[in-house]
């Protein structure tokens, strides 16, 4: 056959897990148990020709431990729970001078302003979107990506010559001969 199973089949995928696995015909997997390994390992996968033995065996006892720790009862849970209180907060590996200060500047909260669109020349007031140097993924959805009465793009917008109260106080005003209608 030219082209052979290699240990794919069924029948060898079983066999694998039975010699892994006791158990297999249980009704619940929770009753199914992982059989000891030997503390011993005549072959290694090339994965982990790089570690010693001494190294392989290590990890594989940990992993043992910990797959046999998901299967226990609560008492193991609780000395878990206790070992996870006692631990500290990680330190970090390089501690920063205090005066520190980074390079990346944050705009997420810079204030609002008066702006008009060279387009259609209305005035409104709010921030133009803009991307954080330090928050890229933060986005504001009030910030202007457009102009809100005739939708020119942002790099029509230009920031006001007058102040925001100047237009609010020019647009609430009476006009000559309003009392007429």
């Amino acid at each position: 056959m030219p082209f052979a199973n290699k240990g794919t089949d069924a029948g060898s995928i079983a066999a694998r897990l039975q010699n892994r696995y006791g158990n297999l015909t249980s009704p619940s997997l929770k009753d199914v148990t992982t059989k000891t390994l030997p503390k011993t390992f005549k072959t290694f996968p090339k994965a982990f020709e790089s570690l010693s033995p001494s190294e392989l065996e290590i990890d594989q006892q940990e992993y043992l431990e910990f797959e046999s720790g998901l299967h226990s009862n609560s008492s193991s849970d609780q000395e878990v729970n206790t070992q996870i209180q006692v631990e500290e907060e990680p330190k970090l590996k390089y501690e920063l001078p205090e005066d520190y200060k980074s390079t990346k500047l944050c705009i997420c909260m810079r204030p609002q302003t008066a702006y008009e669109c060279d387009r259609c020349h209305h005035y409104f007031y709010g921030r133009i979107a803009e991307v954080c140097e330090k928050h890229p993924h933060e986005f504001f959805l009030m910030d202007i990506r457009s102009c809100p009465y005739c939708m020119a793009p942002i790099e029509m917008i230009k920031k006001s010559p007058i102040s925001w109260e100047t237009i609010r106080k020019i647009e609430d005003a009476d006009l000559p001969n309003d009392g007429d209608l």
